[in-house]
């Protein structure tokens, strides 16, 4: 073998071991919607967007504040409130209730990005008030339960883990009034 075939024959080797290792790369970096990074960064601020969707009403268009908790939720909790959002929109057309939820500080305790699951502490501040009432600023402190879907993440489950116990009826079937709405993951 001559050293100019030498050369060409190590210059061949060396591309098919370059091109075999950018493979092994390529193929072996974590999809976008699985990098723990991203898929962290993302149901944080979908699970906090959320959060402020589930404790926000408005009484004078409560046909939107309902697609607003139907489109920030999923599973079993989605199907609950879609069941009740004939009584949910009459309650809250009837009494005039407003109420602005906004998220004070939230962080993921738990997250799987393969399989698409998160858990995300959060503490809110809700004001609230209806009609003829003077406006009341509610703290509550819940756990959500968050499942990654085609348009991000969405809350499956929500638990209160603190707050006022008074704050409203858990029962009611609308996020904004009651201090606990459950479902399970989907």
């Amino acid at each position: 073998m001559t050293r100019h075939q030498l050369s060409w024959w190590v210059v061949t080797v060396s591309g098919l071991l370059a091109c075999a290792a950018t493979v092994g790369w390529w193929s072996a970096r974590p999809a976008p919607d699985t990098d723990p990074a991203d898929a962290r960064a993302a149901a944080l601020a979908d699970g906090r967007a959320d959060l402020v969707a589930l404790s926000s009403a408005d009484g004078a268009a409560a046909s939107g504040s309902l697609d607003n908790w139907l489109n920030a939720t999923t599973g079993s909790l989605h199907d609950g409130l879609q069941r009740g959002s004939a009584s949910s929109l009459a309650g809250l057309s009837s009494s005039g209730t407003d109420a602005r939820g906004s998220v004070t500080a939230a962080a993921l305790t738990a997250l799987d990005p393969h399989g698409g699951t998160a858990t995300l502490l959060a503490t809110l501040s809700v004001q609230v008030s209806a009609t003829g009432t003077t406006a009341q600023t509610q703290q509550r402190g819940l756990q959500a339960q968050l499942v990654r879907t085609g348009t991000g993440w969405k809350i499956s489950a929500l638990t209160t883990v603190s707050g006022d116990p008074s704050s409203g009826d858990p029962s009611s079937g609308d996020p904004s009034s009651g201090s606990t709405a459950s479902g399970g993951s989907s």
